[in-house]
């Protein structure tokens, strides 16, 4: 059936397509093109943050620390304004992007926090609750204390527990979250319960376990479930295994001048208070959060309640900074840095800028200096001025004369070690051979023996030493186990030389 239609039918209905036309393509169109200079102007931070100053300063910071890779990440009004990745993520020499994954350090402590702050919004965790409630088999040292501990004492950092403890258990997390929290019995508290600020690892080490008695699922379950997958944290893991498959970035530290790829313990019992990996990208979603009344998509993670306890200013840590809950609090805004044996992160927020850097190398030696490079990016960002990056001259000269210490000791120690392989039977006086055992026992027994002994007690156990400090951790112990060795062996040949001259008397 063929339709014919006439000139009039056909001008109507051309009329009415152009007609619709106009209300389907050029209207929408039209409205379009009137709203991409609004937005642009609503959003006008990419203009006003100066990338290359910052590009500049930080490829110059990693220039003078020797530092292979970073990652940046910059958020400003509930939005990603710049993003960036310098140098390489590992011996393969992979370029580092914004979602290279970095284990985080102590920035994961943060995390955990809002983990259980969830969690008391859910009505399942109380924050002025022993933890002995949610995990009855918990002890320490002083039972007493035990059954008083809470858990806003623990995300607060005034539980008693000690610094030296959190960091003397930094080469004992290969054990699973329990063990490690049961491993704590004999630990000893060095203030009362809720008095002062002590930072400690502990404390969010047994957060942890909190975390999974009150959840039901476990620690890394829970913070994938409720924090990753909401926040959109694509490349945020709680495993290293899982990490590496997306491109882990490996960590470097310093021995003996050159900065080389070093392999990091498994910390799986310690992952809450510092081995958390994410990438800068990752990490913006989450300052997106803290910044945006808990949220970074449909759902917030928090309430505005929530986000607002977690950055309360409550232990004052001195130098006007307090601790919040994985935060700490001063007259510039909010921030925690995070050191590993061999990566570095550090997050901050202000009224105008959330930040997050991540680094994958550590030079303990000169952490001063990788704080100066977030320092100095909030500088260019907010105006102020930019620190010098580096060891000062007065720093290098320090350095120089320990390390030339250490030296002569060595060589004096090679010399010893060479003389053994020759000892003489010399003539000595009574008085001289007594000389003799006294300074031997002095400079080769006593000496390195209380070092050995007292540096664990006022530092760090020698394994987190050699773990933090590789080279030159390893050359002190060396040399003062040598020392001792040289020693008792320089004892023993002067005592069988004054027994063989008395045997031969009689």
């Amino acid at each position: 059936m063929i339709i014919k239609l006439n000139s009039k039918d056909v001008t109507m209905k051309t009329l009415v397509f152009l007609h619709l036309w106009k209300a389907v393509i050029i209207i929408p169109f039209t409205i379009v093109c009137l709203l991409i200079p609004l937005s642009v102007h609503a959003q006008p931070a990419e203009e006003s943050v100066d990338t290359a100053q910052i590009d500049q300063f930080v490829n110059s910071a990693m220039n003078e620390l020797n530092i292979p890779g970073a990652s940046l990440a910059i958020v400003k009004e509930g939005r990603i304004v710049y993003m960036e990745g310098y140098g390489i993520s590992g011996p393969n020499s992979s370029p580092v992007t914004p979602q290279t994954p970095f284990v985080l350090g102590s920035t994961s402590k943060s995390i955990t926090a809002m983990a259980v702050i969830q969690l008391v919004e859910k009505g399942k965790i109380r924050l002025d609750d022993p933890v002995q409630y949610y995990l009855p088999w918990f002890r320490v040292a002083d039972l007493e204390a035990s059954r008083r501990i809470t858990i806003r004492e623990l995300l607060n950092q005034t539980s008693g527990l000690s610094t030296y403890a959190g960091e003397s258990t930094l080469t004992t997390g290969d054990e699973s979250i329990e063990q490690h929290i049961r491993s704590l019995k004999h630990v000893q508290l060095t203030a009362p319960v809720g008095s002062v600020f002590q930072y400690s690892n502990l404390n969010y080490n047994i957060l942890s376990g909190v975390i999974q008695a009150a959840s039901g699922q476990s620690y890394t379950e829970y913070v994938q479930q409720h924090i990753f997958k909401p926040l959109h944290m694509k490349h945020s893991y709680t495993s290293p295994d899982e990490a590496r498959k997306d491109g882990l970035a490996t960590g470097y530290q310093p021995v003996f001048g050159f900065m080389l790829p070093t392999k990091q313990l498994n910390h799986e019992g310690t992952v809450a208070s510092g081995y958390l990996i994410s990438s800068a990208e990752d990490m913006a979603h989450y300052l997106t959060a803290q910044m945006n009344e808990g949220q970074n998509g449909p759902s917030p993670v928090l309430s505005v309640k929530g986000i607002s306890t977690l950055q309360k200013p409550v232990a004052y840590m001195g130098g006007g900074s307090y601790y919040a809950m994985g935060w700490v609090v001063d007259k510039k805004g909010i921030s925690h840095n995070g050191a590993t044996e061999n990566t570095y992160s550090k997050m901050t927020i202000n009224e105008n800028y959330g930040v997050i850097l991540l680094v994958n190398s550590l030079d303990y030696l000169d952490l001063q200096s990788y704080d100066k490079i977030m320092t100095g990016i909030n500088a260019i960002l907010n105006g102020g001025e930019i620190p010098q990056i580096g060891m000062s001259d007065l720093e290098r000269t320090i350095f120089l004369l320990v390390n030339w210490v250490l030296i002569t000791i060595l060589a004096i120690l090679a010399q010893s070690v060479f003389g053994l392989f020759n000892w003489k039977t010399r003539s000595r006086t009574t008085s001289g051979r007594l000389l003799h055992i006294v300074s031997i026992l002095f400079f080769h027994v006593l000496i390195p023996s209380l070092l050995l002994m007292t540096l664990p007690k006022l530092l760090v156990p020698w394994s987190v030493i050699k773990l933090f400090l590789p080279g030159l951790g390893h050359v002190i112990y060396f040399i003062l186990i040598l020392l001792l060795g040289v020693g008792v062996v320089k004892t023993a040949l002067v005592m069988r030389t004054i027994l063989k001259k008395k045997h031969h008397l009689v």
